[in-house]
Protein backbone atom coordinates (compact mmCIF):
# COMPACT_ATOMS: atom_id res chain seq x y z
CA UNK A 1 0.00 0.00 0.00
CA UNK A 2 1.18 3.52 -0.87
CA UNK A 3 2.09 5.55 1.94
CA UNK A 4 2.67 9.37 2.16
CA UNK A 5 4.56 11.13 5.30
CA UNK A 6 4.09 14.58 6.69
CA UNK A 7 0.37 14.80 6.08
CA UNK A 8 -0.45 17.62 8.35
CA UNK A 9 -4.69 18.51 8.06
CA UNK A 10 -4.33 20.95 11.19
CA UNK A 11 -1.68 22.45 9.78
CA UNK A 12 -3.33 23.30 6.51
CA UNK A 13 -5.99 24.68 8.69
CA UNK A 14 -3.89 26.82 10.57
CA UNK A 15 -2.02 28.22 7.84
CA UNK A 16 -5.03 28.92 6.03
CA UNK A 17 -6.07 30.96 8.78
CA UNK A 18 -2.53 32.66 9.19
CA UNK A 19 -2.66 33.68 5.35
CA UNK A 20 -5.76 35.11 5.73
CA UNK A 21 -4.69 37.07 8.73
CA UNK A 22 -1.49 38.87 6.52
CA UNK A 23 -3.98 39.42 4.31
CA UNK A 24 -6.88 41.18 5.98
CA UNK A 25 -4.11 43.23 7.77
CA UNK A 26 -2.30 44.47 4.86
CA UNK A 27 -5.92 45.47 3.12
CA UNK A 28 -6.52 47.76 6.56
CA UNK A 29 -3.58 49.53 6.00
CA UNK A 30 -3.75 50.00 2.42
CA UNK A 31 -6.71 52.40 3.27
CA UNK A 32 -3.56 55.07 4.28
CA UNK A 33 -2.15 54.83 1.21
CA UNK A 34 -2.82 58.25 -1.07
CA UNK A 35 -6.13 58.27 -3.37
CA UNK A 36 -4.03 58.92 -6.81
CA UNK A 37 -2.06 55.50 -6.27
CA UNK A 38 -5.35 53.58 -8.41
CA UNK A 39 -2.84 51.45 -10.44
CA UNK A 40 -0.76 50.11 -7.42
CA UNK A 41 -3.54 49.71 -5.57
CA UNK A 42 -5.71 47.56 -8.23
CA UNK A 43 -2.38 45.33 -8.48
CA UNK A 44 -2.30 45.28 -4.71
CA UNK A 45 -5.68 44.16 -4.01
CA UNK A 46 -5.77 41.39 -6.99
CA UNK A 47 -2.58 40.34 -5.70
CA UNK A 48 -4.72 40.13 -2.21
CA UNK A 49 -7.57 38.47 -3.46
CA UNK A 50 -5.17 35.14 -4.91
CA UNK A 51 -3.39 35.05 -1.61
CA UNK A 52 -6.32 34.94 0.00
CA UNK A 53 -8.01 32.35 -2.52
CA UNK A 54 -5.10 30.46 -1.36
CA UNK A 55 -5.40 30.90 2.31
CA UNK A 56 -9.05 30.00 2.28
CA UNK A 57 -8.57 26.35 0.26
CA UNK A 58 -5.90 25.61 2.68
CA UNK A 59 -8.09 26.09 5.44
CA UNK A 60 -11.25 24.50 3.88
CA UNK A 61 -8.78 21.41 2.97
CA UNK A 62 -7.86 21.25 7.01
CA UNK A 63 -11.14 22.04 8.29
CA UNK A 64 -13.11 19.40 6.08
CA UNK A 65 -10.48 16.58 6.51
CA UNK A 66 -11.07 17.00 10.71
CA UNK A 67 -14.67 17.17 10.86
CA UNK A 68 -14.76 14.35 8.64
CA UNK A 69 -13.37 12.48 11.45
CA UNK A 70 -15.00 14.06 14.25
CA UNK A 71 -18.43 12.59 12.73
CA UNK A 72 -21.27 14.06 11.08
CA UNK A 73 -22.14 16.45 13.72
CA UNK A 74 -19.31 18.65 13.65
CA UNK A 75 -19.65 18.27 9.66
CA UNK A 76 -22.93 20.54 10.13
CA UNK A 77 -21.46 22.55 12.77
CA UNK A 78 -18.82 23.66 10.36
CA UNK A 79 -21.79 24.27 7.22
CA UNK A 80 -23.60 26.19 9.76
CA UNK A 81 -20.81 28.18 10.35
CA UNK A 82 -20.29 29.22 6.59
CA UNK A 83 -23.60 29.99 6.56
CA UNK A 84 -23.07 32.16 9.53
CA UNK A 85 -20.86 34.12 7.88
CA UNK A 86 -22.97 34.95 4.76
CA UNK A 87 -25.45 36.38 6.76
CA UNK A 88 -23.56 38.67 9.01
CA UNK A 89 -21.89 40.84 5.45
CA UNK A 90 -25.77 41.52 4.35
CA UNK A 91 -26.36 42.52 7.87
CA UNK A 92 -23.07 44.88 8.18
CA UNK A 93 -24.33 46.39 4.57
CA UNK A 94 -28.04 47.01 5.63
CA UNK A 95 -27.05 48.89 8.55
CA UNK A 96 -24.63 51.42 6.77
CA UNK A 97 -27.20 52.07 4.18
CA UNK A 98 -29.58 52.67 6.96
CA UNK A 99 -27.41 54.66 8.82
CA UNK A 100 -24.35 56.38 6.52
CA UNK A 101 -26.88 56.89 3.48
CA UNK A 102 -25.00 58.43 0.97
CA UNK A 103 -21.68 59.47 3.22
CA UNK A 104 -18.68 58.76 1.29
CA UNK A 105 -16.09 60.77 4.18
CA UNK A 106 -15.72 58.12 6.32
CA UNK A 107 -15.64 55.62 3.61
CA UNK A 108 -12.08 54.51 4.41
CA UNK A 109 -12.64 54.36 8.01
CA UNK A 110 -15.83 51.49 7.34
CA UNK A 111 -13.15 49.81 5.68
CA UNK A 112 -10.56 49.33 8.05
CA UNK A 113 -13.12 48.58 10.84
CA UNK A 114 -14.70 45.60 8.39
CA UNK A 115 -10.29 44.33 7.36
CA UNK A 116 -9.92 44.52 11.23
CA UNK A 117 -13.16 42.65 12.42
CA UNK A 118 -11.91 39.67 9.92
CA UNK A 119 -8.23 39.80 11.80
CA UNK A 120 -9.88 39.78 15.07
CA UNK A 121 -12.55 36.84 14.00
CA UNK A 122 -9.83 34.67 12.08
CA UNK A 123 -7.10 35.07 14.76
CA UNK A 124 -9.84 33.88 17.49
CA UNK A 125 -10.45 31.08 15.52
CA UNK A 126 -6.84 29.79 15.57
CA UNK A 127 -6.89 30.28 19.10
CA UNK A 128 -9.92 28.57 20.00
CA UNK A 129 -8.31 25.62 17.71
CA UNK A 130 -4.88 25.32 19.29
CA UNK A 131 -6.99 25.36 22.74
CA UNK A 132 -9.01 22.41 21.65
CA UNK A 133 -5.96 20.60 19.70
CA UNK A 134 -4.14 20.98 23.10
CA UNK A 135 -7.51 19.49 25.12
CA UNK A 136 -7.72 16.54 23.02
CA UNK A 137 -3.92 16.35 22.99
CA UNK A 138 -3.79 15.55 27.14
CA UNK A 139 -6.71 13.84 27.14
CA UNK A 140 -5.45 11.42 23.99
CA UNK A 141 -1.94 11.04 26.35
CA UNK A 142 -3.61 9.91 29.39
CA UNK A 143 -6.08 6.98 27.55
CA UNK A 144 -2.76 6.12 25.57
CA UNK A 145 0.25 7.16 27.76
CA UNK A 146 1.74 3.36 27.91
CA UNK A 147 0.20 2.51 24.00
CA UNK A 148 3.45 2.60 21.67
CA UNK A 149 2.27 1.34 18.67
CA UNK A 150 0.09 4.62 18.13
CA UNK A 151 1.83 6.39 15.05
CA UNK A 152 0.58 9.23 13.02
CA UNK A 153 3.28 10.40 10.96
CA UNK A 154 2.83 8.08 7.90
CA UNK A 155 -0.78 7.41 6.31
CA UNK A 156 -1.67 5.60 3.28
CA UNK A 157 -2.27 7.44 -0.09
CA UNK A 158 -6.51 7.82 -1.11
CA UNK A 159 -6.67 8.64 -5.01
CA UNK A 160 -9.42 10.78 -6.11
CA UNK A 161 -10.56 8.05 -8.42
CA UNK A 162 -10.83 6.16 -5.39
CA UNK A 163 -12.94 8.79 -3.41
CA UNK A 164 -14.87 9.18 -6.68
CA UNK A 165 -16.22 5.52 -6.74
CA UNK A 166 -17.11 5.98 -2.88
CA UNK A 167 -18.62 9.81 -2.84
CA UNK A 168 -19.62 10.45 -6.87
CA UNK A 169 -22.87 10.76 -6.25
CA UNK A 170 -22.71 12.90 -2.78
CA UNK A 171 -20.04 15.07 -4.84
CA UNK A 172 -22.59 15.34 -7.82
CA UNK A 173 -25.73 16.67 -5.89
CA UNK A 174 -22.30 19.62 -4.55
CA UNK A 175 -21.88 20.29 -8.29
CA UNK A 176 -25.84 20.71 -9.47
CA UNK A 177 -26.39 22.04 -5.68
CA UNK A 178 -24.09 25.15 -6.45
CA UNK A 179 -24.13 25.54 -9.87
CA UNK A 180 -27.77 26.24 -10.03
CA UNK A 181 -27.22 28.37 -6.82
CA UNK A 182 -24.56 30.69 -8.67
CA UNK A 183 -27.97 32.07 -10.23
CA UNK A 184 -28.88 33.84 -7.24
CA UNK A 185 -26.60 36.73 -7.26
CA UNK A 186 -27.69 37.20 -10.79
CA UNK A 187 -31.31 37.84 -10.26
CA UNK A 188 -30.63 38.87 -6.37
CA UNK A 189 -28.99 42.20 -8.00
CA UNK A 190 -31.28 42.45 -11.30
CA UNK A 191 -34.56 42.11 -9.64
CA UNK A 192 -36.09 45.45 -7.75
CA UNK A 193 -38.84 46.64 -5.57
CA UNK A 194 -41.71 48.94 -7.12
CA UNK A 195 -41.73 50.32 -3.43
CA UNK A 196 -38.18 49.83 -1.93
CA UNK A 197 -35.17 51.89 -2.49
CA UNK A 198 -32.76 48.95 -4.13
CA UNK A 199 -30.06 50.57 -2.31
CA UNK A 200 -31.83 48.23 1.22
CA UNK A 201 -33.94 46.17 -1.11
CA UNK A 202 -30.93 44.61 -2.93
CA UNK A 203 -28.75 43.92 0.05
CA UNK A 204 -32.33 42.60 2.32
CA UNK A 205 -32.74 40.12 -0.56
CA UNK A 206 -28.78 38.71 0.15
CA UNK A 207 -29.99 38.45 3.47
CA UNK A 208 -33.17 36.86 3.33
CA UNK A 209 -31.22 34.14 1.18
CA UNK A 210 -28.38 33.70 3.18
CA UNK A 211 -30.96 33.49 6.54
CA UNK A 212 -32.99 30.43 4.29
CA UNK A 213 -29.02 28.86 3.67
CA UNK A 214 -28.32 28.87 6.97
CA UNK A 215 -32.29 27.60 8.51
CA UNK A 216 -31.61 24.73 5.73
CA UNK A 217 -28.15 23.93 7.55
CA UNK A 218 -29.37 24.52 11.24
CA UNK A 219 -32.22 22.07 10.85
CA UNK A 220 -30.29 19.33 9.68
CA UNK A 221 -29.35 19.08 13.19
CA UNK A 222 -32.63 16.92 13.15
CA UNK A 223 -32.18 13.61 11.57
CA UNK A 224 -35.84 14.52 9.97
CA UNK A 225 -34.38 16.90 7.99
CA UNK A 226 -31.15 15.14 6.52
CA UNK A 227 -31.46 13.85 2.97
CA UNK A 228 -30.02 10.56 2.92
CA UNK A 229 -30.63 8.93 0.09
CA UNK A 230 -27.83 9.87 -2.89
CA UNK A 231 -30.08 9.31 -5.67
CA UNK A 232 -33.06 10.99 -4.16
CA UNK A 233 -30.01 13.81 -3.62
CA UNK A 234 -29.32 14.49 -6.83
CA UNK A 235 -33.49 14.29 -8.02
CA UNK A 236 -33.72 16.97 -5.49
CA UNK A 237 -30.77 19.26 -6.40
CA UNK A 238 -32.32 18.66 -10.36
CA UNK A 239 -35.74 20.09 -8.64
CA UNK A 240 -34.35 23.71 -7.79
CA UNK A 241 -33.73 24.52 -11.32
CA UNK A 242 -37.86 25.39 -11.28
CA UNK A 243 -36.92 28.37 -9.31
CA UNK A 244 -35.64 30.32 -12.19
CA UNK A 245 -38.75 30.52 -14.54
CA UNK A 246 -40.57 31.85 -11.40
CA UNK A 247 -37.00 34.36 -10.85
CA UNK A 248 -37.93 35.32 -14.31
CA UNK A 249 -41.32 36.44 -13.37
CA UNK A 250 -40.37 38.95 -10.80
CA UNK A 251 -39.82 42.90 -11.72
CA UNK A 252 -36.37 42.22 -13.21
CA UNK A 253 -34.50 46.09 -13.82
CA UNK A 254 -37.28 47.87 -12.40
CA UNK A 255 -38.92 47.30 -16.17
CA UNK A 256 -42.88 46.67 -13.51
CA UNK A 257 -43.29 43.54 -16.24
CA UNK A 258 -43.25 41.11 -13.33
CA UNK A 259 -46.11 39.18 -12.06
CA UNK A 260 -44.62 38.17 -8.51
CA UNK A 261 -44.59 40.67 -6.11
CA UNK A 262 -42.33 41.22 -3.29
CA UNK A 263 -43.32 39.26 -0.61
CA UNK A 264 -43.47 36.09 -2.86
CA UNK A 265 -40.45 37.06 -4.44
CA UNK A 266 -38.73 37.16 -0.96
CA UNK A 267 -40.21 34.35 0.42
CA UNK A 268 -38.95 32.46 -3.21
CA UNK A 269 -35.05 33.48 -2.20
CA UNK A 270 -35.88 32.05 1.40
CA UNK A 271 -36.52 28.72 -0.11
CA UNK A 272 -33.51 29.13 -2.92
CA UNK A 273 -31.45 29.93 0.28
CA UNK A 274 -33.01 27.11 2.34
CA UNK A 275 -32.76 24.02 -0.05
CA UNK A 276 -28.89 25.19 -0.84
CA UNK A 277 -28.09 24.90 2.74
CA UNK A 278 -30.34 21.42 3.41
CA UNK A 279 -28.61 19.91 0.30
CA UNK A 280 -25.17 20.99 1.05
CA UNK A 281 -25.66 20.25 4.76
CA UNK A 282 -26.70 16.93 4.06
CA UNK A 283 -24.13 16.27 1.40
CA UNK A 284 -21.76 17.22 4.17
CA UNK A 285 -22.94 15.23 7.08
CA UNK A 286 -22.75 12.08 4.34
CA UNK A 287 -19.93 12.34 3.31
CA UNK A 288 -17.88 10.70 7.00
CA UNK A 289 -20.16 8.37 6.99
CA UNK A 290 -19.64 6.31 3.56
CA UNK A 291 -15.73 6.67 3.88
CA UNK A 292 -14.60 3.70 6.37
CA UNK A 293 -11.00 4.58 7.00
CA UNK A 294 -9.41 7.51 9.03
CA UNK A 295 -7.19 8.12 5.74
CA UNK A 296 -10.16 8.20 3.28
CA UNK A 297 -11.81 10.57 5.62
CA UNK A 298 -8.74 12.88 5.85
CA UNK A 299 -8.06 12.72 1.54
CA UNK A 300 -11.90 13.11 1.35
CA UNK A 301 -11.43 17.08 2.83
CA UNK A 302 -9.31 17.82 -0.26
CA UNK A 303 -10.97 16.29 -2.93
CA UNK A 304 -14.77 17.75 -1.45
CA UNK A 305 -12.57 21.02 -1.97
CA UNK A 306 -11.94 20.73 -5.04
CA UNK A 307 -15.24 19.31 -5.68
CA UNK A 308 -16.44 22.48 -4.45
CA UNK A 309 -14.63 25.21 -6.42
CA UNK A 310 -15.48 22.97 -9.92
CA UNK A 311 -18.90 23.20 -9.10
CA UNK A 312 -18.56 27.60 -8.06
CA UNK A 313 -16.51 27.65 -11.31
CA UNK A 314 -19.44 26.07 -13.57
CA UNK A 315 -22.27 27.94 -12.08
CA UNK A 316 -20.16 30.43 -13.05
CA UNK A 317 -20.28 29.93 -16.67
CA UNK A 318 -23.52 28.69 -16.28
CA UNK A 319 -24.31 32.66 -14.49
CA UNK A 320 -24.15 33.72 -18.11
CA UNK A 321 -27.06 31.94 -19.92
CA UNK A 322 -28.87 33.17 -16.91
CA UNK A 323 -27.93 36.97 -18.19
CA UNK A 324 -28.75 36.02 -22.09
CA UNK A 325 -32.04 34.88 -20.25
CA UNK A 326 -32.91 38.46 -18.54
CA UNK A 327 -32.07 40.19 -21.86
CA UNK A 328 -28.61 41.19 -20.45
CA UNK A 329 -29.85 43.56 -18.64
CA UNK A 330 -27.52 43.44 -15.44
CA UNK A 331 -24.76 45.22 -15.58
CA UNK A 332 -21.26 44.89 -13.57
CA UNK A 333 -22.56 48.12 -11.05
CA UNK A 334 -25.53 46.06 -10.31
CA UNK A 335 -23.27 43.63 -8.51
CA UNK A 336 -22.22 46.69 -6.32
CA UNK A 337 -25.36 47.76 -5.04
CA UNK A 338 -25.35 51.33 -6.14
Amino acid sequence: MTKQKGVDYSFRLKLGCFIQVIVFFSMTLSVLLPKNWTHFYFAFVMFNVLISAVGACLAQVGIIALVNIQGSLYANANVVGNALAGVLPSVSMIVAVLTNGHDTQNRAYEAAKYFLTSVAVTLTSLILLVVMERAESYSTSSLHANDESCDTSTTEYVSFHHLWSLLGLVETTIIITFSITLAFPIFASAIESPTVDKKVFIPLVFLIWNLGDLTGRIVCAWPFFVLKTQSKMIGYSLLRLLFIPLFLGCNIRGHGSGWIDDFFYILLQFLFGFTNGQLFSSSFMLIGQLLRTEDEKKAAGGFTALVINVSLLLGSIMSYLVVYMIGGRVSPKSFLFV
